[in-house]
């Protein structure tokens, strides 16, 4: 399972499922995860926090997964609740090294998100 869309498809597959143990089976344990409000070194911390947001999500609904060699492009929307509650269209950029995603780079309209974010704010 090298292919970057099968290995992002598969780390999604188990967030959908909610099975965190199985999406960090998808990461590096060195990969950085870039994102609108703060950036992880590592896939531990990555995925903690992302647990973390997972407890808000009413669930999300991939649109699409774009591959390009070790680059796989996902765009989904993600429906929340309190404290968060709105419907939010989020692209992520992840470049995939032996079959785990080593990188990923998040975009999205974070508004909604701000005040769960310790010192952040609608910029």
């Amino acid at each position: 399972m090298s292919d970057a869309r099968t290995v992002v498809e598969s780390f999604y597959n188990a967030v959908q499922q909610r099975d965190m143990v199985e999406a960090r089976h998808m990461l590096a344990d060195d990969m950085e995860f870039v994102g609108l409000f703060e950036t992880y070194p590592n896939a531990d911390s990555y995925i903690a926090t992302f647990s973390d947001l997972t407890k808000i999500v009413i669930r999300l609904d991939i649109e699409t997964i774009i591959a390009d060699g070790n680059d796989a492009a996902i765009f989904y929307t993600m429906h929340t609740t309190e404290p968060a509650p709105g419907v939010t269209l989020v692209a992520e950029w992840h470049e995939i090294r032996n079959g785990k995603i080593i990188r990923a780079r998040s975009a999205f309209d974070g508004r909604p998100f701000a005040a769960m974010f310790s010192g952040a704010g609608p910029t």
